[in-house]
Order: C-alpha cells, then structure tokens, then sequence
C-alpha cells in the first residue's frame, strides 16, 4: 500500500525536536489531514524546524519561489506552519504539534477536532513531550515562595521576563477553552493569559491569534494568574518567546505530569541551568 503524504509528513514531524509520535490508531494522520491540504503537505515535507526562504524552500522543490511565496503565506496564516518577518522577507519553518499547531488553532478548532487532539495527546505527552532530553516548558517561582536554598536563575522570574520584551500578545489559553467547548464546565481561573514575545508575538497579532498588550497591561495579567493560583510556566530557554499560566484542572500538561511517578523528575521540569529546581505555589487549587 502506497504511504500518504499525510502519512509522511507525520513521520518528518516526529524528526523535530518536539516529536510527533505515531499511533496504531492512526489520529496523528487524520489531524494532519485537517490541517494540510496534500499539495501543502508536500510542500511542508520539504521544509525543517528553522527558518528559512522562499527562495531556499522553492530550490528544494524545483518551483517558482513567486509562485511558492503565497502559497507558504497562507500555510503560516491558517496556522499550519511558522512564520518570522525580516522587512519585506518572509521566512518559514515546520512548527512541532505543542506548543505551534495546536494553538495556532485556538479559534478554529471544532469539537470533533478537540476530541480528535485529546485521543492523541495522551500519547503525544509522554513520548513526544516528556519524551525528549530537554523539555520545553519550566516551572518558575512565585517570588513570595522562593526559599534562599534554591538556585533560580534571574530570567525565570515571570516579571522579568516580561518588562524585558518589546513586542507581546496575549491570547485565551487554548486548555481552558478547549476543556469548557467538550466538559461545558471549564475552571474559573483567568482565560485570557497565553503570553508570546517578540517573533512569537507579531505572529499571534498578524494572524489574530491574539492582541497586542504593553509590558504594564501583561504584568497586570500576570498578577491576576498569580492571585489566581496558576502555575508559570516559559519556554525553556534564556531567550524565551511564549509564557503559559496553567491550572492542573484543563492544563493537558500538568495533567499528564499527574500520571507519572515523579512528577518533577520525570516531567523533567527543571531549571534551564540543571543547578536547581523551580517551585510554584498554587493557590485555590
């Protein structure tokens, strides 16, 4: 039986970084299929997880990178791929399932997909997120319950991290939304917190994702995520581009942890540096 270019792309994703691992079901494929007509997912097996031109992407095809161009432009505006602006350069790359794809559909995704996306992610967190060296998120400390024995790193202060971006948006937190369209429950915890900076951010603005807020309007969302009781969770790296606030009540990602023996360890939600470990007091849970 010959392979679908479905099928194929599943396979190049799960070479990312952020795995997307296969089932014997086979929901990987059939999210992907929603996502990707087969003439884009031809042309998404022919890119890689950094970015890059037209004009580069197009040679690895044999086609016109002007013809190429508008084609790239609506993967990236449909969320289907990533897009970073340099002026008038465009350039593109493949985007893992979380965090990407999956919140790029924040306002498109139907209950059937949710459903869809749920069946996978139970395997998708433990071999494609927690399935890798280095995970993607960290925990980080709420200042009034950091302990002078613990080795925090001046960046992992949600704060900071903050008041040092130029450009961000904020947009509702796909798990809590997702969690009430399929439970009609959901939590009472604040929706609107899914921060992104800098390339992050323009993208969330330009494909109206979210909206643009200033570093004092995000500081104060981030007090209502605290006073709330939610766990701060940034990229993991110095040079961190999103920041989610998460509950374990809708929070696929501290859910998951729930599952596992040792959390903290097998979860591997760690400082970036490895020289200690992040705590988060959470309040109301």
């Amino acid at each position: 039986m010959t392979e679908s270019v479905h099928a194929k792309l599943a396979k190049r994703l799960d070479k990312l970084p952020i795995p997307y691992p296969a089932t014997v079901s086979g929901v990987e494929v059939k999210i992907l299929k929603k996502w990707f007509t087969e003439e884009e997912a031809e042309i998404a097996l022919a890119m890689n997880g950094f970015p890059e031109s037209v004009a580069t992407i197009a040679g690895r095809l044999n086609r016109d990178p002007e013809a190429l161009a508008p084609v790239l432009e609506a993967m990236s505006r449909k969320g289907a791929i990533f897009r970073i602006a340099k002026g008038e350069r465009r350039f593109y790359n493949l985007s893992p399932l979380a965090e990407g794809m999956w919140e790029f559909h924040v306002h498109t995704n139907t209950l059937e997909d949710i459903k869809e996306l749920r069946a996978y992610f139970e395997e998708f967190m433990v071999k494609g997120w927690y399935g890798t060296p280095t995970s993607q998120h960290r925990i980080i400390p709420i200042s009034e319950s950091v302990n002078d024995d613990l080795e925090i790193l001046t960046y992992e202060r949600a704060e900071e991290i903050i008041r040092a971006q130029s450009k961000i948006s904020v947009a509702p937190c796909i798990c809590r939304k997702e969690e009430k369209m399929i439970t009609g429950r959901g939590c009472d915890h604040p929706l609107e917190v899914c921060m992104a900076f800098g390339v992050g951010a323009y993208f969330y603005i330009e494909n109206g994702y979210g909206r643009e807020v200033s570093q004092d309007e995000a500081a104060a969302i981030l007090k209502s995520a605290v006073d709330s009781g939610l766990v701060l969770q940034p990229g993991n790296g110095q040079k961190v581009w999103n920041m989610c606030m998460c509950c374990g009540c809708c929070r696929g990602l501290l859910r998951a942890l729930k599952k596992f023996e040792k959390p903290a360890a097998d979860g591997g939600l760690s400082c970036a540096s490895g020289a200690g470990r992040g705590a988060a007091k959470k309040r109301g849970e």
